[in-house]
């Protein structure tokens, strides 16, 4: 009878105990269950960073390639097709003109806008959308580009020289812009050909003088000839005459000739390759490191331009020629732009030279040698886009 009646007293604080396992047990699973739910999305979260990071990465990497893409376009040439408007920015047709502005970069993608700020094709807003894989992500990046000025000081005449100037052949200086034509810090011999003039607008026609202000469309007369030299011919002007040779190039071009060709020349070449690198050659600035000889070549023209041609204003795209040395014309060569000589000129052929002629030293025309030089501001003017580009300062935004 004890027997039973202490099992009997003992079976409850037996039951409790198991009770109190299971409940202990049960929290321990809750407990479990909660961190590797916390564990769980925890390492989700991760991931998901990791993958946002990933695109957001693949974006902007993107965008960059895109500023990229859209600096080297506006170094070479932003309007290639010449219809006078920015070009979009990636050639898929591998035909030189920029056709979309949108491609792949890697498994992105990029979309790319240029603006002309100005108007002139020298200053552009460049605003590049990178997006990821996924499109999940996207970055903008945007900059502003401008096009550092190769001839800030652009001559006022067509042809200037710190020498003298001998004309055995033949010459005609045309200026539809203004009323001088030779500017020398010599003597200037116009020579006894017939055929040598100098001509300027007619002050007597009824635009004169507002057609002035456009290129090439004033009323010319002579000016000067053989038998007398006008007023439009300048010559023996001490303050051009007494110039060194670095203080006439910085007069033009802004600063000496050492860093200009550093940081401004596009084609840096010599006597023996400088007419298969210049032929056709537009928007460039050229440097020859020597003498040289321009003889049948187009310069500053996408065309090649022969005889009495002119070169379509949708293609001309002016160069700028620096000769370390003498210069000789021969044969009949076409130049749109500036020609810069360090040493002398000699003239040989039948060439013609839309823009303005600077040289250093002295200028002669042969017997049988002809110069044609035709004034134009606009032509001038246009070497601008031959310049090098770089970013504004502080126009650089990733945010």
């Amino acid at each position: 009878m004890k027997d039973r009646i202490a099992c009997s007293a003992t079976s409850p604080q037996s039951g409790q105990r198991g009770f109190i396992t299971l409940v202990v047990s049960l929290t321990i699973l809750m407990l479990s269950t909660l961190v590797v739910f916390n564990v769980s999305n925890a390492v989700l979260m991760e991931q998901k960073i990791a993958n946002n990071e990933v695109r957001a990465k693949q974006a902007f990497e993107a965008a960059e390639a895109g500023i990229v893409a859209a600096q080297r376009y506006i170094a070479n040439d932003p309007d290639a097709n010449g219809d006078g408007t920015v070009d979009s920015v990636f050639d898929t047709s591998g035909d030189g003109v920029g056709d979309t502005n949108t491609r792949a970069v890697g498994t992105g993608s990029v979309t790319v806008t240029l603006t002309d700020v100005d108007g002139d094709m020298t200053t552009f807003l460049i605003s590049s959308v990178g997006t990821s894989d996924d499109r999940s992500a996207t970055r903008t990046i945007t900059q502003r580009m401008i096009t550092i000025n190769p001839l800030p000081n652009a001559p006022d005449n067509p042809f200037v020289t710190r020498g003298t100037v001998v004309i055995t052949g033949s010459a005609t200086v045309h200026n539809p812009e203004g009323q001088s034509t030779i500017w020398s810090g010599s003597e200037v011999d116009m020579g006894s050909n017939n055929a040598t003039s100098t001509e300027v607008p007619d002050a007597t026609a009824a635009d004169y003088p507002a057609c002035m202000d456009t290129a090439m469309t004033c009323d010319l007369v002579d000016a000067s000839s053989r038998l007398l030299k006008g007023v439009d011919v300048i010559e023996n002007d001490s303050s051009l005459g007494a110039l060194t040779s670095d203080q006439f190039f910085e007069n033009f071009f802004g600063t000496n000739a050492e860093t200009y060709r550093a940081s401004m020349v596009t084609i840096d070449t010599n006597e023996d390759d400088f007419e298969a690198d210049a032929d056709l050659a537009t928007n460039e600035v050229i440097w020859v490191d020597g003498d040289a000889t321009l003889s049948s070549v187009t310069v500053g023209c996408t065309t090649s331009v022969t005889g009495n041609n002119v070169c379509p204003t949708a293609n001309t795209k002016p160069s700028i020629l620096i000769v370390d040395g003498n210069l000789s014309f021969t044969g009949t060569p076409q130049f749109y732009g500036i020609v810069f000589v360090n040493g002398n000129v000699s003239i040989s052929g039948n060439t013609t030279v839309h823009g303005a002629i600077v040289v250093a030293g002295t200028a002669t025309s042969d017997t049988d040698g002809s110069l044609d030089v035709w004034y134009n501001s606009d032509v001038l003017a246009g070497t601008a886009r031959a310049g090098a580009s770089a970013g504004s300062a502080g126009t650089w935004k990733d945010f």
